[in-house]
């Protein structure tokens, strides 16, 4: 059972990573290219084109918590639970802020803000059940 863990630990992280590398390039190469390209329906498919590596990632961490057992799965449904909440409330007091002049923040903000709290909501809790 162990090793089944571990195996599936690294198919992840492997996977994972290569997924958000993948993303991470496309980011660099096509989004400059968004802002210079005609006409519109190219610009929203170069725009959604780094979407397909986020896809990956994100079936790649479904599998993973799936393989996991009933206290991992616990930390992850905590965390994210939280991340959730606290996203929540971050952004929409922010929009409450910009009413008092702060500046906007960007919709793509949302997603590198929950991941942020998430990470940190897992290693609180794997320490909270450690």
């Amino acid at each position: 059972m162990a090793v089944d863990r571990r195996a599936a630990r690294r198919r992840y992280r492997t996977r994972f990573i290569a997924s958000m590398s993948v993303y991470a390039v496309l980011v660099v190469l096509l989004l400059p290219l968004v802002k210079r390209i005609e006409p519109m329906w190219a610009k929203v498919v170069l725009a959604l084109v780094p979407l397909v590596p986020i896809v990956v990632a994100i079936s790649e961490m479904l599998r993973f918590v799936a393989s996991l057992d009933e206290l991992e799965r616990r930390v992850q449904f905590e965390a994210v639970s939280a991340a959730l909440i606290l996203t929540c409330l971050v952004t929409f007091a922010w929009g409450l802020l910009e009413i008092a002049g702060l500046p906007q923040l960007r919709v793509v903000m949302v997603l590198p803000l929950f991941c942020l709290i998430y990470g940190l909501a897992v290693w609180a809790a794997t320490r909270k059940y450690a």
